[in-house]
């Protein structure tokens, strides 16, 4: 019932605070905690936007295993650091309400992308994408030749949360990051370093769509897109106070909770069309737990399934 290449929209938020502000240190952690997760090759990063308290990232799933413990490892390891990066004993970042979305349709995958994009522009932060110092995809996403397999790469640190020291100030003079950024890459230098591949077009591939043209025409439409949102939400930008620290206190909340988001379609009735075909998955998964329960072998468990431990069928006296 499912796609061997789907694409995903994820998108997790901390329950607190901006802990990942525009700045090079920010970039330079999230880029090699990326990095050393793509080594099994079985996700495929296309794009992304990270926003001070939350991301945007569009990633084409070869194995529904390894996105998962992708997303969940990201999650674990940015915690970890921001922890050593301000001394704490304790952090819980991230809101449990982490959205990994399946993106149904070629529309709603190229208004995931739009509106990613757009995010930083929408918080009143830029002008315009161009801009933004935030950790993004956008330079690789319009500079790319119009090929399905188009790669941009980009050699990375391995970095462990025990390399990092913390700073004096949750928000750091710009001397003391160089000096911490520079620390980092010493340290590091000691290992392997990490490829970080982002493949702009890959997302398409879920999609069935590989003609160079097509993909230059899809392109050129979210640009279009986003320069045109970035003209509207210029009459109406404000200049909001500009928290540049790592702050995970609660200065600053969230104004709501965002509700869990588990599809993007472009109509309704794609949605319903794949909600019906999700229940009948879940059910054939039922059934086979059932008949795994009753001892049978060799069961035809449904493509795309995470197969459960075998129960236990007796107990030992």
């Amino acid at each position: 019932m499912l796609r061997s290449r789907r694409m995903y929209d994820l998108c997790f938020r901390s329950l607190q605070g901006l802990p990942l502000p525009a700045r090079a240190l920010t970039t330079l952690l999230i880029e090699s905690i990326i990095g050393r997760l793509l080594v099994t090759r079985q996700v495929v990063v296309c794009s992304y936007v990270w926003m001070a308290n939350h991301p945007h990232m569009q990633l084409l799933s070869l194995d529904s295993r390894a996105l998962t413990s992708f997303h969940g490892q990201l999650k674990k390891r940015l915690n970890d650091f921001i922890k050593r990066l301000l001394d704490l004993t304790h952090l819980t970042l991230w809101d449990n309400r982490t959205t990994l979305a399946e993106v149904l349709d070629l529309e709603a995958a190229i208004n995931r992308i739009v509106y990613s994009y757009l995010n930083p522009v929408r918080a009143g932060l830029v002008s315009s994408i161009d801009e933004y110092k935030g950790c993004n995809t956008w330079k690789e996403f319009i500079s790319a030749p119009a090929d399905l397999h188009a790669v941009v790469t980009k050699e990375v640190p391995w970095i462990l949360a025990t390399d990092i020291d913390p700073l004096s100030h949750r928000n750091p003079s710009l001397s003391e990051e160089k000096r911490a950024l520079e620390a980092l890459k010493d340290k590091a230098a000691k290992r392997q370093t990490h490829t970080l591949e982002i493949q702009p077009f890959r997302w398409l591939e879920a999609f069935g769509i590989s003609d160079p043209k097509e993909i230059e025409k899809i392109r050129a439409r979210i640009i279009s897109r986003v320069r045109e949102e970035e003209a509207k939400l210029a009459v109406k930008r404000s200049s909001p106070e500009r928290l540049a620290g790592f702050i995970v206190t609660d200065e600053y909340i969230p104004p709501k909770k965002e509700r869990k988001v588990f599809m993007y379609g472009s109509s309704k009735e794609k949605r319903l069309d794949h909600l019906l075909l999700f229940r009948s998955f879940i059910n054939k998964c039922k059934e086979c737990y059932e008949l795994m329960k009753q001892g049978v072998k060799n069961i035809p468990w449904p493509p795309g399934c995470f197969i459960p431990p075998t129960p236990q069928l007796c107990n030992a006296l």
